[in-house]
């Protein structure tokens, strides 16, 4: 990480020590000086020490217990120094150490490393606590801890997080056929040769030997297969492992070597038994969802979850450890042993908010490309696609046309898997062997119009369609017919959704926050339902593609003083068309022979207090007013139209399930979008957006429609996006 883009934070237990450490990569890293509190770390010599006169705040540190931290550690002792050991947290980083430096987490331990069963460390006590364990005596804060415990968990174990989460690979196509054919599976997992973590588990070379002739037996007893997982360094060349297929026998042939770098999550799913020394691949096996039991776990070394009665133990050591729950163990090893770093933030946070902004990083690979084709965009939208696009393509080409060339034939047979990105439904592909996806702005955009060069905070890809077509299946769609939501989605988008509501965030955010002039409305309106109908840009392609015969906003208003001919009716233009920067505007005689108010730069924010629903065709108001509690008839093809939550004036055959709000906002705004910081030009959660948005707006111009004033806001969004 750029040591110049990192806030200073200090800690004020920390504010007075000094730390020294004889490792380079230490002392050079800032992301762990500022995760420990201070501006930098000291040098220590081996011979020298800068601490002669020593004071008590004075700590030396070094990387875990590794052979190198011999000389420090004795150092630290003979000098009366604490010595703290530092590690990769269990969530350590969004892709492998090889190919970023950026940290998630990291452990300090004072007293020993989690990993050496030989001495006491700080995770040891944690967890041997009695406050630790106290849920079953009826400990309400406990049993708190607990219960969060198990919803961070199983929101883990959803988004298939591990240690390191770098793009991973397939499973071959033998293991594939194993999986559908259900042949049993003993998954033995190595090792890198002589990690400190095997001595650590009170473990040798002997032990990996016990284990592979015990996976024999379980595979021949089961009449199924041992597969070997090879450790990612392994893998990469950097090391070696403690299992090769030259140590296999004649006989071996249900023993296969699984050298892909397969997702660790879906491994463990597939496996009916796992055997370990002392992985955090079994660990992380022993995590429940509430969904599936997770198969059981065999060590054959003391790890620091095995011997706590959630194990099968197998280790010639034996410590005389307290049982625990699985919440339990988790609480202690994921939620309070390590320290969790906001990479965008740069303070300390808790887990949540890593596993959020770690979800807006995996997401994205749903999709991948090997060279992506973005078709005919202007060069203003060149400046910020990028970075929504390159975690999901390896190459990325502007074109002002689409290819009219099939993908299998001419220059792209070195390049099979091209796909075209075009923005919307403005361009089409001219033929149909190629692959498609779309884009649009997302549903919490900006504070300023995309028509004066604001550029957006979140975008849509979609690879089925595009979320306002509704005459065809789209992402959005297919992610609304699979939702499901556990309990921590539900509480964070409860939060989400709340803090919308409270902030007045919508799309675009350009109306004035004003005091609202609902007395004003009630009091003309008489006891009356109000209904608040939401004007569209007619050329607009959402109208085109997601209207049917009521396509223009004369007919919906005809339509709706139809369905309700007693109700005190609102007219709202639309903002794109009021400011100027799209024509269209409706004449107020026309719209007073239907609606009893026309307004225009009323926020729809202010509207939301005192109306009583809200009418659209296919306008995003009406998903931010269904956030509301707001009721919606809708009269075109919306997203969030035809799930049981509006009144409808057409059928949806293809929306056949019924959706709570929960469901349909956590789709729309966290599953669907992707989110953009402009301050770090990364990918990030919908949370760390809504908190710049707000910021952004309490900071933005109110918004004016005359002619200069929309040219001055070009060129200061513009200055904005370019440097």
């Amino acid at each position: 990480m750029d040591s110049v883009k990192i806030l200073p934070f200090f800690y004020p237990k920390y504010l007075f020590m000094k730390f020294y450490s004889h490792s380079w990569g230490i002392r050079r890293n800032p992301q762990i000086a500022h995760i420990l509190g201070v501006d930098r770390i000291y040098a220590a010599r081996p011979s020298v020490f800068p601490w002669r006169s020593k004071k008590a705040s004075d700590v030396l540190i070094g990387w875990g217990h590794k052979a190198n931290t011999v000389t420090a550690r004795q150092q630290a002792k003979a000098q009366g120094i604490p010595y703290w050991a530092l590690e990769d947290g269990f969530i350590a980083s969004a892709r492998h150490p090889t190919q970023t430096t950026q940290r998630l987490s990291l452990i300090r331990d004072s007293s020993g490393i989690y990993y050496d069963s030989r001495q006491t460390n700080d995770l040891e006590a944690l967890l041997d606590v009695p406050q630790s364990i106290g849920a079953t005596n009826g400990n309400e804060s406990a049993q708190r801890r607990f219960d969060r415990a198990a919803r961070v968990m199983a929101q883990c174990v959803k988004l298939k997080v591990s240690k390191y989460n770098q793009i991973r690979s397939p499973f071959p196509s033998w293991l594939t056929k194993a999986r559908q054919e259900c042949v049993d599976m003993t998954l033995v997992i190595d090792q890198t040769f002589g990690d400190c973590s095997v001595a650590g588990a009170q473990a040798d070379e002997s032990d990996f030997a016990r284990m592979l002739d015990w996976a024999r037996e379980q595979a021949k007893a089961n009449n199924g297969m041992v597969v070997i997982k090879t450790h990612p360094d392994v893998i990469l060349g950097k090391k070696k492992g403690y299992f090769s297929p030259g140590m296999l026998n004649d006989d071996d042939h249900q023993i296969r070597f699984l050298v892909e770098d397969v997702c660790p999550r879906q491994l463990i799913q597939s496996a009916n038994r796992i055997a370990t020394v002392c992985s955090q691949m079994g660990f992380e096996a022993l995590w429940r969802d509430g969904v599936a039991e997770p198969p059981p776990v065999h060590c054959f070394g003391v790890s620091f979850y095995a011997q706590r009665g959630l194990t099968i133990d197998h280790a010639r050591a034996r410590l005389n450890r307290s049982s625990l729950t699985i919440e339990q163990l988790f609480n202690g090893v994921m939620l309070e042993y390590p320290i969790y770093w906001h990479p965008e933030k740069n303070v300390q946070c808790d887990i949540e908010a890593v596993l959020d902004w770690l979800q807006a990083q995996l997401q994205v690979r749903a999709l991948q490309a090997e060279s992506l084709n973005v078709v005919g965009v202007s060069f203003w939208k060149r400046s910020f696609l990028p970075e929504f696009v390159s975690d999901s393509a390896k190459r990325i080409k502007f074109t002002t046309r689409p290819c009219s060339a099939p993908a299998h034939k001419g220059r792209d047979i070195e390049q099979p898997n091209v796909t075209e990105l075009h923005w919307g439904m403005k361009t089409h592909p001219e033929n149909d062997d190629r692959p498609v996806w779309r884009m649009e702005d997302g549903f919490v955009r900006s504070v300023g119009l995309g028509a004066d060069l604001r550029r957006p905070c979140s975008l849509v890809v979609d690879d089925l369609g595009i979320y306002y077509n509704g005459q065809q299946a789209s992402r959005l769609e297919r992610l609304l017919h699979d939702v499901t939501l556990n309990e921590y989605e539900q509480r964070r988008i409860q939060r989400m959704i709340q803090s919308l509501i409270d902030s007045q965030l919508t799309k675009y955010n350009v109306e004035a926050i004003s005091a609202s002039d609902a007395n004003g409305f009630k009091a003309r309106a008489r006891g009356r339902e109000i209904v608040l109908v939401t004007g569209q840009f007619q050329d607009d392609l959402s109208i085109q593609y997601g209207a049917l015969e009521i396509n223009t906003n004369l007919k919906l208003l005809a339509q709706v003083r139809r369905s309700f001919p007693q109700a005190f009716i609102i007219y709202k233009e639309h903002p794109d068309v009021y400011s100027g920067v799209r024509p269209g505007k409706l004449s107020e005689q026309d719209v007073r022979e239907f609606a009893n108010e026309y307004v225009t730069d009323l926020p729809l924010t202010v509207c939301f207090e005192f109306i009583d629903r809200l009418c659209t065709i296919c306008s995003l108001s009406g998903f931010e007013a269904l956030l509301r509690g707001i009721p919606v008839s809708t009269f075109g093809l919306p997203f969030y139209a035809g799930w049981g939550l509006t009144s409808d004036y057409h059928s949806f055959e293809r929306r056949r399930r019924v959706l709570n709000l929960q469901e349909l906002a956590y789709a729309a705004l966290v599953l669907y979008p992707r989110y953009v910081n402009w301050h770090s030009r990364t990918l990030t959660s919908a949370e760390m957006i809504i908190e710049q948005l707000i910021q952004q707006r309490h900071n933005a111009a109110p918004l004016k429609s005359h002619w200069l004033s929309r040219q001055a806001r070009k060129v200061r969004y513009l200055r904005e996006a370019l440097f």
